[in-house]
């Protein structure tokens, strides 16, 4: 049988403490360096927080700015005068505008349906700088009065007439053009086979 024996007194068994001088270097510079590693992940974010930080204020003040400029623009754009005149004159046209629309309205029930169609076509036809004051259809001979501040725009409108089916195939001409200065070039087109008609019709009116 075997049997162990411990030969070692207790004065020479070996020192078994836990705490060491190496130990507590080793310890001491972990901790030092996790402290030094946080320390500047700390920094690191807190300066990107701070440059987001100036970088939204820039922002907020760059907008600010450009909102002072723009309502400046717009208080100045009010005291306009020369944009005053041109939205008294888009009221102008809308108002004759409205005008010719209960006309249509007015004519539209006593006439046919093809006749609504004629409207239609001449709605779509619509120049900003021509205005109708009166259509007049007679024996399916149809004329229109009206004015326009650039009188190089007519024959372009009538030629786009070519592109509605009540229009097209309808030869109009121009029977009467009168320069009434600033108010514009007063005109009279209609049928050419029914000329005389039209002059007629135009003299009644005058």
């Amino acid at each position: 049988m075997k049997t162990f024996a411990n030969l070692y007194v207790p004065e020479l068994r070996p020192n078994r403490e836990w705490l060491t001088l190496q130990r507590f270097v080793v310890t001491a510079v972990s901790l030092i360096a996790v402290f030094v590693v946080a320390w500047l992940v700390l920094k690191f974010i807190a300066g990107q927080q701070q440059a987001a930080f100036v970088a939204s204020v820039t922002q907020a003040n760059q907008i600010e700015v450009q909102l002072r400029q723009r309502q400046a623009a717009l208080e100045q754009a009010l005291n306009d005068s020369s944009l005053n005149e041109e939205l008294d004159s888009v009221q102008h046209r809308l108002t004759l505008r409205q005008r010719l629309l209960v006309q249509m309205q007015q004519l539209t029930g006593r006439n046919s349906v093809s006749f609504s169609q004629l409207l239609v076509d001449l709605a779509a036809a619509d120049e900003h700088a021509i205005w109708l004051h009166r259509i007049l259809l007679q024996d399916q001979a149809l004329t229109l009065q009206g004015v326009t501040l650039e009188p190089q725009q007519l024959p372009a409108w009538l030629a786009d007439f070519s592109q509605y089916p009540t229009l097209k195939d309808r030869p109009f001409g121009v029977f009467e053009l009168r320069d009434e200065g600033e108010r514009g070039l007063r005109f009279t087109v209609g049928h050419l086979q029914h000329s005389r008609d039209v002059q007629a019709v135009s003299g009644s009116m005058q």
